[in-house]
């Protein structure tokens, strides 16, 4: 195979890629692919260059590069008359940057997620013991997916009783990001935004009056170090990043992680003798299926790649899971290894100004539901028949269901 053979946007290579990345690291590794009108960057050390260098490459999208989510100009009009354009202040570059992130920073610090594990445990424990009613299941759909739903939102100040309506508004926010909607539905996923917008604002305003212990009432309490308040607009579009990104990934990280399980009995058994490879297996689950598979960056000066010249104003899409299988930094790539000295250093959650905000909690969140459904499920395995399915998409790795079989622990 060549790189020209292939893009990241065929159906095959979406469904299992890494084939594809291998050829592109060894023959291209800076590679401009006319399908997404962007250089494709898989190497390690390059994606690890372009995200320490936000001078060069930009990650303003929205502000600098004019960039939308949207392919259809009416779907993105649409929002912005009925709500807020989409944006946020996570995404821009430094200094700017800076200062909303400390902002939301503190939401998530260390004493943050800790004073929130015994919510985690207790909604953990629940929906695994919900599994023990019978010997299969669709997991995505009883719990990989309701759990990060249901931490988030606690984590925001929403009710429990509002979660299947933000999952449905948040599934729909990040549709876009396939690039392949049609006209239709990008107009429906943007009204769709308008509601979830106007579901936060009326949270807003009751935080204006009555501020509690959470992320919410800090977004509308909390100053920049100018000492200013964020606006209406700014705030909107921090919530909806934070929504949607602190569980979207990690319900794809909870089923990647199971399917690795289910391909390994010896695995389980492995896991269940010695818990406390269970940080191994969250870290090489995430570096192997890394659920936000790469994004774009947009080159605000002239820059240089292995030997690329990349022109000012062109789009570059650094492939984290491309990366994450460099042979370069880690050996054997493809083996899942419960000891790897450096899993760690996986871009799962990308890296430099922009590492993911919630990655703390997102580890100990897939931590304890491995934990929960090996202390509870044995011989844990897909069900009869069933061949893994991705949703298309260029930039998540999704999967469609995720159906096991399993017998109950005694």
């Amino acid at each position: 195979m060549k790189p020209i053979d292939a893009s990241l946007l065929d159906p095959a290579v979406q469904q299992s890629p890494y084939a594809y990345y291998a050829v592109l690291r060894e023959q291209a590794p800076v590679y401009f692919m006319p399908e997404i009108n962007a250089f494709v960057v898989t190497r390690y050390r390059d994606v690890q260059y372009v995200l320490s260098h936000p001078e060069i490459w930009s990650n303003d999208l929205l502000g600098r590069a004019g960039f939308s989510m949207f392919r259809h100009p009416e779907a993105a009009a649409l929002l912005a008359r009925e709500g807020f354009a989409r944006n946020t202040k996570l995404q821009t570059d430094p200094p700017e940057h800076r200062g909303f992130r400390a902002l939301a920073n503190a939401s998530f610090s260390a004493g943050r997620v800790r004073a929130s594990e015994p919510f985690l445990r207790a909604i953990t424990a629940r929906l695994a013991d919900s599994l023990c009613d019978a010997n299969a299941c669709e997991l995505i759909a009883r719990f990989a997916a309701p759990l990060p739903i249901h931490v988030i939102a606690n984590r925001l100040g929403l009710p429990a009783e509002d979660v299947p309506r933000i999952k449905a508004w948040s599934d729909a926010w990040v549709e876009p990001l396939g690039f392949t909607l049609s006209r239709e539905r990008e107009l429906a996923v943007a009204r769709l935004g308008v509601e979830l917008q106007q579901y936060l604002a009326g949270h807003f305003a009751e935080r204006e009056r009555e501020p509690r212990e959470d992320i919410l009432s800090e977004l509308v309490h909390g100053r920049l170090p100018d000492g200013s308040r964020l606006t209406p607009a700014d705030r909107m579009g921090i919530a909806e990043h934070l929504l949607v990104g602190g569980h979207e990934t990690a319900t794809s990280a909870i089923a990647s992680g199971v399917l690795l399980l289910a391909r390994g009995p010896s695995l389980q058994q492995e896991l269940r003798r010695e818990p406390i490879l269970l940080r191994g297996f969250v870290e090489e689950t995430l570096r192997l299926e890394s659920p936000s598979q790469g994004f774009f960056r947009y080159a605000v000066s002239d820059g240089e790649l292995s030997g690329v010249a990349i022109p000012r104003g062109a789009m570059v899409h650094v492939r984290f899971a491309a990366a994450n299988r460099d042979p370069a930094l880690f050996p054997n790539p493809d083996v899942l290894d419960l000891r790897r000295p450096n899993a760690g250093a996986h871009m799962a959650f990308s890296q430099g100004e922009h590492h993911c905000i919630g990655a703390p909690l997102a580890r100990l969140e897939l931590q304890l539901a491995f934990a929960a459904l090996l202390e509870r499920l044995d011989e844990i395995a897909l069900a009869p028949g069933f061949s893994p399915e991705y949703l298309p998409g260029l930039s998540l790795r999704t999967l469609r269901a995720l159906p096991i079989t399993y017998r109950l622990r005694r």
